[in-house]
């Protein structure tokens, strides 16, 4: 399955963690940047979930502001769970009238990707 930076949501992280045997590590996020401390990130999607972003020294994040992340996803330190180590950000502008994107409609698009992974990824494996 060609899954070269699949997007994902929180809810997915544990398919393409170290211990998935995934084909592929490398997801891409959108949210929210809700709080940020040192060397890390809090990312929240639209429904809530929330990611730690393990920041490199060239991530340059705003609090409140729409980024959409590409990481790799690890295990976090101390046996935190998982988190994503940021690879590169970008930050998504608002619409014309000042609103940020609906992250509803793109969430919906998501999960149908994944539930339907067929009919949007190529499988290389035949």
């Amino acid at each position: 399955m060609s899954l070269s930076t699949p997007r994902i949501l929180p809810k997915h992280l544990e398919q393409f963690g170290p211990n998935a045997h995934a084909p592929v590590n490398t997801v891409r996020l959108l949210g929210t940047i809700t709080s940020i401390h040192g060397s890390s990130a809090t990312l929240t999607s639209g429904d809530g979930d929330t990611v730690t972003l393990v920041l490199n020294r060239d991530s340059h994040l705003s609090p409140q502001s729409l980024y959409e992340i590409v990481g790799k996803v690890i295990n976090l330190e101390g046996g935190a769970g998982l988190g994503v180590r940021v690879m590169a950000t970008t930050e998504w502008p608002k619409n014309p009238e000042g609103k940020p994107v609906d992250l509803k409609v793109y969430e919906a698009v998501v999960d149908a990707t994944h539930r339907s992974k067929e009919i949007f990824y190529v499988d290389e494996e035949k």
